[in-house]
């Protein structure tokens, strides 16, 4: 790899420098132009694409990467290797060639500052690199991800890298089963992730933050995460719940049995919307995967669950009595706030499950019935003032009724 790395920089260089001395554009020249009128697919269609590569729009043209005199005007001119004609490069030598490029700052900062450097040296530490380093061609490389003639930047939408193209690209190897039994991993991880709340944040709510792939795999140097680290990696995001689990007699114990933290309960790659039934130990229940009901673990699951059921229970009616009210005509403004109040607290109350405490849950859950019961006092109030309003308007049409039969009959009275 080395030895590789030193020819294809020199290569590169050379290259490079020639361009600068007019020894031949950086860009696609005369390689392009003539791919463009073959007929074979293979040969043109790289022509085509290489028009929207982010290298072609940078003035980087295919001798970078092929070698070659892009002046010259006859084939056999243009690619000979007497004029550095590499032709297409093979597998194992794809990464040393692109962090050639990639991985010299000075030249790399003439295009775009703020693009990284250091991927070649982060794929080197991956499993991909080191498979590679020990002569396995079937790993990802580069041009695995990023693609080859019609590479566009990770920013833009169309890229095979944006945020909601990378669990497409990754299934490109990681969905084979074929490729994937050959290591003994399964290729289910990508149908698997596609039914998890995160792809449903990413895809259907649009939420680039949401974590894809290489958010937890990591991207240049992706690696599995073992047992140690997947609680690094979920809490680097849902930072709140790993620092209450990490208080909670869980992490001794999690630990001692050599259990993943949050993977041993909201799984891995199919990570599903959490609910209420989670708690508990009945056959639904994630707590009675471990606990009975007559352990103590069993005793908080159960108390847990009863705390979280009064509590959405009475959020559920008292919203139900505040809609009513709203459609009668009243303003519940107020009882809105009382509701959003009580809603939060029962979040909160969810986040403290991982503390595994019921004092601290049951805080929440009786501030959320607090306000619940607010709004349905307020609910309350508003449906005796509807009561009040409808009594009134029957009284007041009784005696317009009467008033009109008074008329009618003093009318009649005048005319006789």
């Amino acid at each position: 790899m080395r030895r590789w790395y030193v020819i294809l920089t020199l290569g590169l260089c050379a290259t490079i420098v020639g361009a600068q001395e007019g020894g031949g554009p950086a860009t696609g020249g005369s390689c392009v132009s003539c791919h463009l009128e073959l007929d074979e697919p293979e040969l043109r269609e790289p022509a085509e694409l290489f028009a929207g590569d982010v290298h072609n729009r940078g003035g980087l043209g295919c001798v970078l990467c092929h070698g070659g005199d892009a002046k010259a005007e006859e084939v056999d001119e243009a690619m000979d290797p007497d004029r550095g004609f590499r032709g297409a490069p093979a597998a194992g030598e794809i990464p040393v060639l692109c962090g050639s490029c990639h991985g010299d700052a000075a030249f790399i900062k003439r295009f775009d500052p703020n693009l990284p450097t250091d991927q070649w040296d982060q794929y080197r530490t991956s499993i991909h690199g080191m498979r590679l380093a020990e002569g396995d061609t079937k790993v990802a490389t580069c041009i695995s991800c990023h693609g080859v003639h019609g590479i566009m930047a990770a920013s833009d939408p169309r890229s095979s890298v944006y945020p909601t193209q990378v669990v497409a690209t990754c299934a490109g190897c990681h969905a084979d089963s074929e490729l994937m039994g050959g290591y003994g991993i399964s290729a289910d991880q990508v149908s698997r992730y596609r039914r998890s709340v995160h792809f449903l944040a990413l895809t259907e709510g649009n939420d680039l933050s949401a974590p894809t792939c290489n958010d937890c795999h990591g991207s240049h140097g992706a690696t599995p995460p073992g047992v140690d680290s997947i609680s690094n990696v979920c809490g680097a995001c849902h930072v709140m719940n790993m620092e209450l689990f990490l208080a909670s007699p869980h992490a001794e114990a999690f630990s001692a049995m050599e259990l993943a933290a949050c993977e041993a309960c909201h799984g891995n790659h199919e990570v599903l919307l959490p609910n209420d039934d989670w708690l508990g130990v009945d056959e639904e229940s994630v707590c009675g995967r471990c606990h009975e009901r007559d352990d103590t673990g069993g005793e908080v699951a159960l108390a847990l669950r009863a705390l979280m059921d009064r509590g959405a229970g009475v959020l559920l009616n008292a919203r139900s009595k505040v809609d009513d009210a709203e459609r009668a005509g009243m303003l519940m403004e107020d009882s809105a706030v009382a509701l959003e109040e009580a809603h939060q607290e029962l979040v909160t109350a969810r986040t403290q499950v991982h503390l595994v405490s019921v004092a601290a849950v049951e805080e929440h859950t009786s501030a959320a019935l607090e306000a619940a019961e607010s709004a349905l006092a307020d609910a309350a109030e508003a449906r005796e003032e509807i009561r009040f309003r409808r009594s009134g308007l029957l009284v007041a049409l009784v005696f317009i009724l009467l008033a009109i039969v008074a008329l009618v009959l003093k009318i009649k009275q005048l005319e006789r």
